[in-house]
């Protein structure tokens, strides 16, 4: 029997102006499917009609539809579209009351980071060395400290000058800041087609426009990124080199070396976010490197100590550093010296690199745990807290997400990461927020269930 029916003429009767446009638009169908405007199999609008339509953007629209297919009201299946489930809202599944297992959220696994920091505050809390951090400071961080932590992120090769290292709010404070100092709302900025969710919300925020490239086995390619610069006209880079994310490709030096030409030649500006380096022992030659007059470059101690531990570092070229002071007095003033002080004890007494070398290993042991469930994913011998999980032709990324929503599992929607709204044919499956390696191994073998049945409400076609 075909269940599919062809209502590509759907639109809501009003939104509410309260709350997000996304969420609106979901209640709005809802709604419809439960006064009966909408039958079970009827076929919604594609994203970009609908977003015409009602005069929303792109990602509202596909925010909503990943909503909606969470709720278990709609499906979809690349290829042929998004379909109602109306039978779904009158038998929702209440199989598991508990709360979803998180792995869409990108954390590193619990270690010793709590005795660590905790004796350290105590250390700083004494009166003696807690009263100069209470003072005002310098806009870009306390000297010392800007020394000492240059001199940490420098390798054998690059070194970092600390009058040029800006101490942050966290990585995600310093690309903000790095960004306001290259662009101008209505800007285009090249990134990769799969790019870092939160480098999306800055975007957003700063009204700029997100150019896709696509990506090969290394993350960006080459010719398409001279291609898009070309077209667009656009000036600025962001990427990620070293496993990026969402998909963990890393960059050869073949490839960093190209990438730097091309900036070179065609007058980029780079931000590199290089967050996840420390996961590699022999730290990768960086584009900053190679391009210290055109790039900037961005570190957090946020994946390597703890998510709270919201200290991150900008190295930017020289000419850029008295105006990035200002964005700093205007955004924040300065980073509280608390934090930068740990960080500095962190490091002179040799308990960074302890916690670095615990990020290792647990880091093998999940992605290993990872690769023997899923045989598909690509090796890494030196992987992150996540994983790039390919999935079979059947599934789009988003109906395997709501099918582990369904199964109490959240995995990070291709929303999230995507541009240009293709389905990536694959999903991140976060590894180090579940409590140990038998929370891990459930959560993986149930994602590993879901993977191996066919995606359910396929409709078929006459």
């Amino acid at each position: 029997m075909n269940l599919e029916r062809t209502f590509l003429g759907w639109q809501p009767r009003q939104l509410t102006s309260e709350g997000p446009r996304y969420l609106a638009l979901v209640n709005a169908l809802e709604q419809d499917i439960a006064d009966g405007r909408l039958s079970d199999g009827d076929r919604l609008p594609p994203h970009r009609e609908l977003a015409q339509r009602l005069s929303l953007s792109v990602g509202t629209v596909a925010k909503a539809y990943q909503e909606a297919e969470q709720r278990g009201i709609i499906s979809g299946r690349v290829g042929q579209g998004t379909f109602v489930r109306r039978r779904a809202m009158s038998r929702p599944d209440r199989a598991s009351p508990r709360e979803p297992v998180n792995m869409a959220l990108n954390v590193p696994a619990h270690g010793r980071e709590t005795e660590v920091l905790s004796g350290l505050f105590s250390e700083v809390s004494r009166n003696r060395d807690l009263a100069p951090l209470l003072d005002y400071h310098p806009h870009g961080g306390i000297r010392e400290h800007r020394e000492i932590i240059a001199a940490s992120v420098s390798t054998g090769s690059f070194t970092i000058d600390p009058a040029r290292l800006l101490l942050c709010n966290g990585a995600q404070h310093a690309l903000d800041i790095a960004i306001r100092l290259v662009a101008r709302p209505g800007d285009s900025i090249l990134v990769d087609c799969l790019t870092y969710s939160g480098f999306k919300a800055i975007a957003a925020a700063n009204h700029l426009t997100l150019v896709p490239i696509a990506m090969d086995g290394e993350g960006v390619d080459p010719d398409g990124l001279e291609a898009a610069c070309r077209s667009s006209g656009a000036k600025v880079f962001y990427c990620m080199p070293t496993l990026q994310s969402p998909t963990a490709r890393t960059m050869s030096l073949q490839r960093r070396r190209r990438i730097a030409e091309l900036a070179d030649r065609l007058d980029l500006t780079v931000i590199e976010d290089d967050v996840y380096g420390f996961f590699v022992p022999e730290r990768s030659v960086s584009l900053t490197e190679l391009i210290p007059d055109r790039s900037f470059y961005v570190t957090s101690y946020s994946k390597c100590v703890a998510p709270g531990f919201r200290l991150g570092t900008l190295t930017l070229p020289s000419a850029y550093t008295q105006q990035a002071e200002l964005l700093l007095h205007a955004s924040s003033w300065f980073v509280a010296p608390f934090l930068s002080e740990m960080a500095v004890r962190l490091i002179k007494n040799g308990q960074l690199d302890e916690l670095v070398k615990e990020r290792r290993h647990q880091a093998k042991e999940r992605y290993r745990m990872f690769s023997d469930i899923f045989p598909t994913v690509e090796p890494l011998e030196n992987p992150p807290f996540y994983g790039w999980l390919p999935l079979p032709s059947e599934w789009s990324a988003s109906s395997f997400a709501s099918a582990a929503r369904r199964k109490n599992i959240l995995v990070t929607p291709p929303v999230a990461s995507s541009v240009d709204d293709t389905d990536p044919g694959a999903i991140r499956v976060c590894l180090g927020g579940l409590r140990d390696l038998n929370e891990l191994s459930h959560a993986l073998n149930i994602l590993n269930d879901v993977i191996t049945r066919p995606p359910p409400n396929v409709f078929s076609f006459a």
